[in-house]
């Protein structure tokens, strides 16, 4: 392997990489705005319900359903044409909102339509860039390639929801879309300067029934395989009861039960960023000084436990907000440290040829059941309180992949295995 400053230099030499990760960066700003102002909307401009917040959580992030289809076609089309279009379509139905509002005609139905399709463009975007990535970085600097994608998605956490709450200050909600739609525009901008040729793949005849099959051998492959398959479930488990459950009904919680001002809420999110800043950096350090089943199952339990800080939250209004922060801060670390572990562990034993195929997969078991989460959420909290639901999601989501993780061969791993042979 190359020495860092020979890895640093060449890729800051590489101007089309340059471009591809300020787009990335500029979109993923975007990104964590939208998910932050479009439950803020819901809530304070449009008074939605426990269950409509629970519909808005759904269709958010329904299209991860499409992730392994998406899949499968990003490799038949070229991928720069895709992440220009959907961060301008982006733009677009993001200026529907604050159009719609100024003209008093913004409806929870055009804010369910629109967030949909903007979910729908932002999975396709998160495939096309992952599969584009190869193409403009040589293979000795993918290391410091995605570290420095990983760092700017944690920045863009933690920056995106204290700009929003900034802007809230001074403009309303619907409003601050505004700022989150050009963000989409620049960052449409950045990817369209890439220079690089990029060929169109050769066309194949590829069947339904093939495509249908490779699909499934990624997935099989992942949950026969004895340290991976606890990973993709313990995966499932908190998708569907955090990322899904909670989260879609955190705003709500947070703003109306606890009486938190809204132009607060994203300095709490932000907790999640600074968090997740400090545990890209650690992640290293931690995976050399101790073993490998030790970080990933003690970093899911500090992280799943400081969870329970969220429904415990009460008392002053700064012990309140001091616990939410603390549980962001936790989780954000933790996340981070499992996150980049875990990959590392993937990419080590996965064979080449299904590389693609077993990621997909990890990540579409963990993606496909947050919407689920969502909407059973927005139901129970419906019907027996905002914070028993919590509670209810939360000791599930935490506590069931802590066990699934305990209980399997990844817990006595001591150092990465051998890589997987050609």
């Amino acid at each position: 392997m190359a020495s860092p400053t020979s890895e640093q230099s060449t890729l800051w030499r590489n101007a089309d990489f340059l471009r591809l990760w300020a787009g990335q960066s500029l979109s993923q700003l975007g990104s964590y705005v939208t998910y932050f102002a479009i439950p803020v909307i819901a809530v304070t401009v449009l008074n939605a319900t426990p269950q409509e917040m629970g519909v808005v959580g759904f269709l958010l992030r329904a299209p991860m359903v499409l992730f392994l289809l998406f899949g499968v076609l990003a490799d038949r089309v070229r991928k720069r044409p895709i992440l220009i279009w959907t961060d301008v379509a982006r733009f677009v139905l993001l200026m529907l909102i604050p159009i719609a509002w100024f003209a008093d005609m913004l409806t929870l139905v055009w804010l369910y339509v629109v967030i949909f399709l903007i979910g729908l463009l932002g999975t396709m975007f998160q495939v096309a860039y992952r599969s584009y990535f190869p193409f403009l970085v040589p293979m000795e600097n993918f290391l410091e390639g995605n570290s420095k994608l990983q760092l700017t998605e944690s920045l863009a956490n933690t920056v995106g929801p204290g700009i929003a709450a900034a802007l809230l200050k001074v403009i309303a909600a619907p409003v601050l879309l505004i700022v989150d739609a050009v963000s989409y525009l620049a960052s449409a901008i950045a990817v369209a300067l890439i220079k690089r040729p990029e060929s169109r793949p050769e066309a194949d005849d590829t069947t339904a029934r093939q495509i249908h099959k490779a699909i499934w051998e990624g997935i099989l492959w992942v949950m026969k395989h004895p340290l991976i398959r606890p990973l993709a479930i313990s995966s499932a488990v908190f998708s569907l009861f955090i990322l899904g459950a909670m989260n879609s009904i955190y705003a709500l919680y947070v703003i109306r039960e606890l009486g938190v001002p809204a132009a607060w809420f994203g300095g709490i999110l932000a907790g999640g960023g600074v968090g997740a800043i400090i545990g890209a950096l650690l992640a290293v350090r931690v995976m050399k000084r101790y073993s490998v089943g030790g970080v990933l199952v003690w970093s899911m339990v500090y992280g799943n436990v400081a969870l329970f800080l969220i429904p415990l939250a009460t008392g002053e209004i700064w012990l309140k907000v001091a616990m939410l922060v603390a549980a962001q801060v936790v989780s954000g670390v933790t996340a981070q440290v499992f996150f980049v572990t875990n990959t590392t562990l993937v990419q080590t034993i996965t064979p080449p040829q299904l590389q693609g195929r077993v990621v997909a997969s990890i990540y579409s078991l963990g993606l496909i059941p947050a919407p689920l989460g969502a909407l059973g959420a927005g139901l129970l909290a419906g019907v027996a309180g905002i914070r028993p639901a919590l509670w209810v999601v939360i000791t599930i989501g935490a506590l069931v992949p802590i066990a699934a993780m305990a209980w399997s061969p990844l817990a006595k791993l001591k150092q990465m295995p051998e890589p997987a042979g050609q």
